[in-house]
C-alpha cells in the first residue's frame, strides 16, 4: 500500500513569536479545503455558517456564531460553503506565553488538546458580538504599525480566550473549571496526551496523580462523560486511525508504535473499539479518500 503523506504546515515569519489573522475567505498560502495539520494553534470565528469542519475524523457543522479550535498536530479540513465567512486566528505557543505568568493556560483551556467534548463553542448574539469585537481589534492591530504591536496582540488574544472560557462556563454550569476535581482531571488529560503510547492502564495514571483508580474513574465520568479507561482508549484510537489512514506502516508496526508489543492484542483492541479489524478499518478509511483531498504541497 502506498503511504499517503499528510503535510504539517508551519508558520512562516521572520518574527520568532508568530501571530496571524486572516479572513476565512482569504486565499491562504495552502489550500484549506485539503486535509492537513499544523504545528500551531488555530481558532476559527465563523460569523456566517455553512459546510462542515473535519477535525480528527469528526465532522463538525459550521454554524452561525460558532468558534472552532484546532490544536497543533490535529488533522483537519475546512469544507465550508461559499456563504461561510469569518476570521481565523493563527498563533504559536511561544507567542502566547511571552509575558504570560500562567504557563499552563493553553493546556487547561477547555477547547485545545484532547478536549472533554467537541472543540467548538456556539455563542448567543450578544456573546458573539463581544468576541467578534475583540477579533476586529486584533485585525486592526495586526495591520497597524504600532511599536507595541505584538504586546497588544498578545493581550487581545488572552482576553479573547478568557472570554471564550467565561461563555463556556455560562452555558455549561456544571463545568467547574477551577475546582480541585477539574484540575486533577486536567492533570490526567495532559498525562494521557504525553504517555498514551507507553501507558494504557488507569492505575498508572492514578498513581501519578496521587489518587485511586476509583477516584480517577469518577473524575473522568464527571468531566468527560466516560470511564478513565475509555478516555485513554479514545486517545489511542485517534492516533491509530491517523496511522492507518495516512501511513503505509503495517498493522504490527502501528500497534508497536502505540505501545502494543503483541500485534494480536492491538487487533483485538481496534476490533473492540470500532467493530472492525485494523485492516478493515484501514480499508474503510481509505474508501473515504474520494471525499477527502490530501494537500500534497
Amino acid at each position: 500500500m502506498q503511504a499517503k503523506q499528510i503535510p504539517t504546515h508551519g508558520l512562516k515569519s521572520e518574527h520568532p513569536l508568530t501571530f496571524k489573522i486572516e479572513r476565512i475567505d482569504h486565499r491562504n498560502h495552502y489550500n484549506p479545503l485539503k486535509l492537513h495539520r499544523h504545528d500551531y494553534f488555530e481558532v476559527f470565528i465563523f460569523e456566517k455558517g455553512g459546510g462542515v469542519h473535519l477535525i480528527d475524523f469528526e465532522e463538525l457543522p459550521i454554524q452561525d456564531r460558532n468558534i472552532h479550535f484546532v490544536t497543533p498536530g490535529q488533522v483537519h479540513q475546512v469544507r465550508r460553503s461559499q456563504q461561510a465567512l469569518g476570521f481565523v486566528l493563527i498563533f504559536s505557543e511561544e507567542f502566547f506565553y511571552v509575558n504570560q505568568t500562567r504557563e499552563d493556560f493553553l493546556a487547561k483551556f477547555p477547547f485545545f488538546y484532547y478536549t472533554t467534548g467537541a472543540p467548538t463553542l456556539e455563542l448567543s448574539p450578544d456573546a458573539f458580538q463581544i468576541c467578534h469585537e475583540l477579533v476586529i481589534q486584533m485585525d486592526r492591530a495586526y495591520t497597524g504599525s504600532s511599536s507595541m504591536k505584538y504586546t497588544i496582540l498578545q493581550s487581545y488574544l488572552q482576553i479573547f480566550l478568557c472570554r471564550c472560557v467565561d461563555f463556556h462556563r455560562q452555558t455549561n454550569p456544571h463545568a467547574d473549571l477551577i475546582s480541585l476535581g477539574w484540575n486533577q482531571f486536567q492533570g490526567f488529560q495532559l498525562a494521557v496526551e504525553q504517555q498514551y503510547t507507553s501507558m494504557h492502564e488507569v492505575a498508572g495514571y492514578a498513581r501519578q496523580l496521587g489518587i485511586s483508580p476509583r477516584q480517577l474513574n469518577a473524575l473522568a465520568q464527571k468531566h468527560a462523560g466516560c470511564s478513565a479507561v475509555s478516555f485513554i482508549h479514545r486517545r489511542i484510537m485517534i492516533e491509530a486511525k491517523r496511522h492507518l489512514w495516512f501511513t503505509g506502516n503495517s498493522v504490527s508496526e502501528i500497534g508497536y508504535n502505540l505501545g502494543f508489543e503483541d500485534p494480536a492484542h492491538f487487533s483485538r483492541f481496534v476490533k473492540k473499539c470500532t467493530g472492525c479489524s485494523p485492516s478493515e478499518l484501514r480499508a474503510k478509511l481509505s474508501a473515504d479518500d474520494k471525499l477527502v483531498e490530501i494537500d500534497k504541497h
